[in-house]
């Protein structure tokens, strides 16, 4: 008989330090999730989970819950985290599905406030909803009861044991009988809660503010505004970009600001159903004292975008206008990765004959196999990518990299490709270039896959322009010509994440253009840059270290 014992595996082979266990208290709560603890004991693994919860701060336990949102989990595995404190459980509490049966046999042991959480849901079926309703009385503070009028004691009212024991396990002399009859009363006295009927829209709501002026101190907190109103806007700052997608500006705006430079069309959000709510693009510049230099903060202006610089759908909640969840597509990610892995293995193995000696073609066909099986490794990777960059769960580092150099050997690993296409690229860089502050990372993944995507849709023997510049304010560029199938294209045709010029052709990228042009924008969003598509060319401009000279001028 075959079980799972890798949990019992991670728990024998953990370390005794803090740091140790919480590594794999955290590996367990995975396991646990995909359903793989030990078999023939389900209860310890979570016996050991409680064990070395005290050691995992709480912040790493709320990250863990939000990182189970949207899959599907057992059910003691959501009671395990409902015993803990509220703000780590409610993630969960307001996402988790379970069956019918699951939530009847759950409902019970779950704490007041955690219960509390689940009435606020609308998407649990009827029968849990009427079965949390039941909780309801219970769940709620009953008034203390009035003070009993003090008699005079007789041998008759003397109470007996076991009264005396009810009156002990209630605490504070509350009798059951009174306890209960106090709900029942509250059942058939509470008031009737009607449905409230619909307001009409108030004039806010039909004024929606298009434009106003603004202006930030030296901290870049907004201190100023004409033109809309002050409430939601005064306090908001320009000098860090959102910790959420629904609330604050964007990594442009954030790092302009650091380099006390201008910046356009930056984008800003605001929550709520005011009249400034929705998203806004702003244009600012920096302002300084006239006597003494000194950086005084900026003053620009805010705008409602246009139709054409909103690309993707408002009412779209999945990842680029998709119906897939980004915490749902990271775990589709995860579970790619293995089997893909996996068959690049067992085919190099092949290819280097390393199970016995294998014929000719068996081996082309391994190498073929390794061939297609990397290529879906990329796609999945820009999928997982995509995924973080779009739920702000993509941590960059930036670091110095030389992008001259970093175009060079993109270019060299694009030859082939390039070759097969016939399509020749003229390459110049520009001398004193000063080094790019940003991710190496993402700067390989977004000059590969800018480069990799125009190459596949431009004609044999087109010669495409690729430039690499300096801006203002230590910025660099990547300058691309746009091939000929794409000159007519609009930005927002251009961004559809299903489009190409001709439907499906050979060595296209496997996700689309419109998927590859709109991972390179938000990449660069997320790195302090922008991604720009003019009329003639796509332009990828990043942050430059100041002060620093690059390898000098060159072309190819």
């Amino acid at each position: 008989m075959r079980f799972d014992d890798m949990a019992a595996t991670v728990i024998a082979r953990v370390g005794a330090s803090p740091e140790a266990r919480a590594v794999a208290w955290h590996q367990l709560v995975d396991l646990a999730a995909q359903r793989r603890g030990d078999s023939e004991d389900p209860d310890a693994l979570y016996a050991v989970l409680r064990k070395w919860r005290s050691v995992v701060p709480v912040e790493r336990r709320r990250l863990a819950a939000e990182s189970l949102v949207g899959r599907p989990i057992p059910a003691a595995l959501f009671a395990y985290f409902a015993s803990d404190v509220l703000s780590v459980c409610a993630p969960l509490a307001r996402s988790v599905q379970l069956s019918p049966t699951e939530w009847r046999a759950l409902l019970p042991r779950l704490p007041i406030p955690v219960r509390a959480l689940l009435r606020h849901r609308d998407d649990l079926d009827p029968e849990t909803a009427r079965a949390l309703e039941s909780f309801g009385p219970a769940d709620r503070v009953i008034p203390a009861p009035v003070p009993a009028i003090e008699t005079k004691a007789t041998p008759s009212s003397a109470p007996s044991p076991a009264s005396e024991g009810g009156d002990a396990a209630m605490g504070g002399g509350v009798q059951i009988r009174e306890l209960v009859n106090r709900i029942e009363a509250y059942r058939r006295h509470r008031p009737v809660h009607r449905p409230l009927e619909p307001r009409a829209p108030s004039s806010s709501a039909e004024a929606r503010a298009e434009h106003f002026r603004f202006e930030t101190g030296a901290d870049g907190v907004l201190i100023w505004i004409d033109g809309a109103a002050r409430g939601p806007l005064v306090g908001l700052s320009i000098a860090t970009p959102a910790e959420r997608a629904d609330h604050g500006v964007d990594g442009y705006a954030a790092g302009a600001f650091r380099r006390r430079a201008p910046f356009r069309d930056a984008r800003l959000t605001i929550p709520g159903a005011g009249e400034v709510s929705g998203e806004w693009r702003i244009s600012a510049v920096p302002f300084f004292n006239a006597h003494d230099g000194r950086f005084t903060g900026y003053r620009g202006t805010a705008r409602r975008p246009r139709v054409d610089e909103v690309a993707s759908s408002a009412a779209a909640q999945g990842l680029y206008g998709s119906a897939l969840r980004p915490e749902s597509l990271r775990q589709l990610v995860h579970e790619l990765r293995t089997p893909l892995n996996a068959i690049m293995g067992f085919a190099e193995m092949i290819d280097g004959q390393m199970l016995g000696p294998a014929a000719q073609d068996y081996r082309a066909r391994a190498l073929d196999i390794v061939s297609e099986a990397r290529k879906l490794l990329g796609a999945v990777d820009d999928l997982d990518t995509a995924a973080r960059v779009d739920s702000n769960a993509l941590r960059l580092r930036s670091s110095h990299v030389d992008s001259a150099s970093m175009l060079s050997r993109i270019c060299a690993d694009l030859a082939p490709l390039s070759g097969e296409r016939r399509v020749a690229l003229d390459i110049a860089v520009a001398g004193d270039l000063p080094e790019m502050t940003v991710d190496p990372i993402a700067l390989e993944r977004m000059f590969s896959r800018l480069l990799s995507a125009i190459i596949a849709v431009s004609a044999g023997g087109e010669a495409l322009s690729v430039r690499l510049v300096g801006e203002a304010r230590d910025q660099v560029a990547l300058n691309v010509a746009r091939p000929k199938a794409l000159i007519d294209q609009d930005e927002r045709a251009l961004l559809d994440p299903g489009y190409s010029p001709d439907g499906d052709w050979p060595d296209a990228p496997l996700l689309g253009l419109g998927f590859a042009l709109r991972l390179v924008r938000n990449l660069a969003e997320a790195a302090g840059g922008r991604f720009v598509i003019r009329r003639d060319a796509f332009v990828l401009v990043l942050p430059g270290a100041v002060g620093s000279a690059g390898a000098g001028e060159g072309s190819g």
